[in-house]
C-alpha cells in the first residue's frame, strides 16, 4: 500500500488546488467570452491530460517508472511551466479587460479573440524570458571587511549555494554548469543555506559524485530547509552527506579562522514534530573574538541573537520568483534580498537562490 507523508500531502494538496482553480477559470473565462462551448468528450480529454500534467511534477520517484523516466521528465516541464502560464494568462486577461472596460463608454465584453491572443502572447513571453532567466548562473560578490581574520588570512572565500532544488527540473546538466562555476572561483569553503533538493532523486549516487568531485580546503557544510523534510529527512540527510556536505543541525564546527554555525529549519518542528535550536542558545556557546558565520535557511534573524555573530547567510524566498508573488514573500520577509546591516556587528546577506522550485 501506497503511503503519503504528512508533509508531501500538505504541499500537493496545495499545488492541486491552485491547478483546479486554474482550470475553472479558464473555463468559466472562456465562456464569458462567448466561446461556444465544447462537448463533452473534448473536455474529458482536456481535463484528463491537464490532469496528467498537473500530476507529473510532483509525483515522488518511488512511484515512478524507470522506462517512462524520459516522458515524465517532458510532462514535468510542461506542467510546470503551464502554471505559470495559467497564472500569467489570469494576470494578462484581468489588466486586459478591466482597460477594456475604463476607456470604454458602455460596458460591453471585448471580441473574443484579439483579447485572448493578447493575454497568450504576453503569458508565453513572460515564461520564456522566465525560463531563460532560470537556466542562467550568475556568481555575486560581496566584500565584507573585518578584522576578525588572522593576519596569515589577507582574506577567507566563502561561496553560498543556496535552493539549488535538485531534482527533476534542476538536472544533471544544470548541474554540471553549477559546478564549473564553483570551481571557477575557487572558494575556500562551500555552504548550502537550504532546500539542496526539491524532493527524493533517483540516482543519488551519481549526483552526489558530481557535487563531491570539488573539495574546498576549509570543507563543505550544509543546514537544512524546509524541502530537505519535503523530500524526506532521512533521505535529505543521505543525500547531503554523499555530496561531501557536514550538515549542521543546531551546531557549531572550526572552518580554518572563522566558526561556522548551522540551525535546522523550522519546516522540520512543524513538519516533524523535531525541537528546533534557537540561535541565541547556541551562539552563547562562542566566547572569543573569531569571526562568526551563521547559516539558516529563512531570512529571520533572532533578535535575541543579533550581534553575537558577523554574517548570516539565508535563502528561501527566490524574491518571490514568480511576479506578483514578490508582494507576499515581503509581508513575511521584509528584507528578500542582498546585504542588510542589522546593527551591533551583525549583517544579513539572501541568496535569490541557485535554483528554482516549481515553476
Amino acid at each position: 500500500m501506497i503511503k503519503i507523508k504528512r508533509s508531501e500531502g500538505g504541499f500537493i494538496g496545495a499545488y492541486i488546488t491552485l491547478y483546479v482553480v486554474l482550470f475553472l477559470f479558464f473555463y468559466h473565462y472562456f465562456r464569458f467570452k462567448g466561446i461556444p462551448p465544447l462537448s463533452w468528450n473534448t473536455l474529458f480529454c482536456i481535463w484528463s491530460s491537464g490532469a496528467l500534467l498537473m500530476m507529473a511534477p510532483i509525483i515522488p520517484p518511488r512511484w515512478r517508472f524507470s522506462s517512462l523516466r524520459y516522458i515524465h521528465t517532458a510532462l514535468a516541464w510542461v506542467g510546470t511551466i503551464g502554471l505559470a502560464f495559467g497564472l500569467y494568462f489570469v494576470l494578462a486577461s484581468l489588466v486586459i479587460d478591466t482597460t477594456a472596460y475604463i476607456f470604454s463608454l458602455s460596458w460591453e465584453p471585448p471580441l473574443p479573440r484579439w483579447d485572448l491572443w493578447l493575454a497568450f502572447c504576453t503569458a508565453f513571453f513572460i515564461c520564456l524570458y522566465g525560463y531563460k532567466e532560470s537556466m542562467a548562473v550568475r556568481v555575486v560578490s560581496i566584500q565584507i571587511p573585518t578584522e576578525k581574520l588572522p593576519k596569515e588570512f589577507s582574506r577567507f572565500r566563502i561561496l553560498q549555494i543556496s535552493d539549488l532544488h535538485l531534482g527533476i527540473l534542476i538536472n544533471k546538466k544544470m548541474l554540471r554548469q553549477i559546478m564549473k562555476q564553483i570551481q571557477e572561483e575557487n572558494p575556500d569553503v562551500i555552504v548550502s543555506t537550504g532546500d539542496l533538493l526539491d524532493g527524493e532523486i533517483e540516482d543519488v549516487e551519481t549526483i552526489s559524485q558530481m557535487m563531491l568531485h570539488y573539495h574546498p580546503p576549509y570543507g563543505k557544510f550544509a543546514v537544512t530547509g524546509n524541502h530537505e523534510f519535503y523530500a524526506g529527512i532521512e533521505h535529505a540527510l543521505y543525500f547531503t552527506g554523499k555530496a561531501g556536505f557536514h550538515v549542521l543541525r543546531g551546531k557549531i564546527v572550526e572552518a580554518g579562522p572563522i566558526y561556522i554555525v548551522g540551525v535546522d529549519d523550522p519546516g522540520g518542528r512543524f513538519l516533524k514534530g523535531q525541537p528546533e535550536v534557537e540561535e541565541d542558545q547556541l551562539l552563547k556557546n562562542i566566547s572569543d573574538r573569531r569571526f562568526t558565520l551563521l547559516l539558516k535557511h529563512r531570512p529571520l534573524p533572532h533578535r535575541g541573537a543579533v550581534g553575537m555573530f558577523d554574517l548570516q547567510l539565508s535563502g528561501h524566498v527566490h524574491r518571490g520568483q514568480l511576479f506578483p508573488f514578490m508582494a507576499f514573500t515581503w509581508l513575511f520577509y521584509r528584507h528578500t534580498k542582498g546585504l542588510l546591516d542589522l546593527g551591533k556587528g551583525s549583517l544579513l546577506y539572501v541568496s535569490h537562490g541557485t535554483g528554482t522550485w516549481g515553476p
